[in-house]
């Protein structure tokens, strides 16, 4: 279940009270500490972001209603069924500005060949990830007929042909694709805000990882099963670095690093 308000003021409080100071100060990873300042908090903005941010303005203004047609019971689950403004769910599933640069920012600088993203929406997560690596292939799985038909359009009008949707449920999709790809470079997670499944996705990815590969995962404060789950993603073995970032959290699994787990300030918090 979904964190009220007082829940999420509770978390956010006992993440400052955790979190290192902005600046990268009492980082003493170097591997971290680079990353940081010049990757998590270089927010600096660039030319391509406009037209995303465009889009999502549309999408904002957008009163034109769609029948949800979900093929799988996620975050969304609760319209199923029902008559929908795009602008509703523009500004309740999209990630916000700060957290599309910050994809854009992590693609740009470790230029992963193979990406990842579960739940699609709208696809503005799937820009920005898409194009800060053109050279490589984002394959992006939503379980809303309607919504993915509205991504995938957008999709070919800017001619992003590095992305690949695929349309169905989690559960059915992922394994297809874990078995057709060499690896995950980079992967995504913002498609259902549940711990258990959290647990089960992560573990499809698992085998497909690499040294080099980094995972981020959404709304990880979502709830308490959602925190629960990212406490175990942390611990498993083949972390060797956590980022708390409060909204998000970002995992790597590099070899010949002390296993370190970060909280970390980054854009509103």
């Amino acid at each position: 279940m979904r964190r009220g308000v007082w829940g999420i003021l509770k978390s956010f409080l006992q993440f400052r009270k955790k979190c290192l100071p902005k600046g990268g100060y009492g980082i003493h990873s170097p591997f971290v500490f680079e990353l940081y300042t010049n990757v998590i908090a270089g927010d600096t903005k660039e030319k391509i972001f406009e037209s995303i941010e465009a889009y999502r303005k549309e999408m904002l203004g957008c009163d034109i209603g769609i029948i949800r047609k979900s093929v799988a019971e996620s975050l969304n689950g609760g319209f199923r069924g029902e008559l929908v403004k795009l602008s509703r769910i523009a500004r309740t599933v999209s990630v916000p500005p700060h957290l599309g640069r910050l994809l854009y920012r992590l693609v740009k600088h470790f230029q992963p060949q193979v990406m990842l993203e579960l739940g699609t929406s709208v696809g503005i997560s799937s820009m920005y990830m898409a194009q800060a690596n053109p050279n490589g292939t984002l394959y992006t799985i939503e379980g809303d007929e309607a919504v993915f038909g509205i991504a995938q359009k957008r999709f070919q009008a800017m001619n992003l042909a590095n992305i690949k949707p695929i349309c169905g449920t989690f559960e059915t999709e992922l394994p297809h694709l874990a078995n057709e790809v060499s690896s995950f470079d980079f992967v995504f997670i913002d498609g259902d805000h549940n711990g258990t499944k959290l647990l089960q996705y992560f573990n499809v990815i698992l085998p497909k990882l690499n040294e080099n590969s980094i995972v981020v995962v959404d709304d990880i404060r979502w709830s308490n099963d959602m925190e629960d789950a990212w406490r175990e993603l942390k611990a498993n073995r083949q972390v060797s670095v956590s980022i708390d970032l409060f909204r998000c959290g970002v995992l790597f699994f590099r070899h010949g690093i002390t296993k370190q787990n970060f909280i970390l300030r980054y854009g509103p918090f």
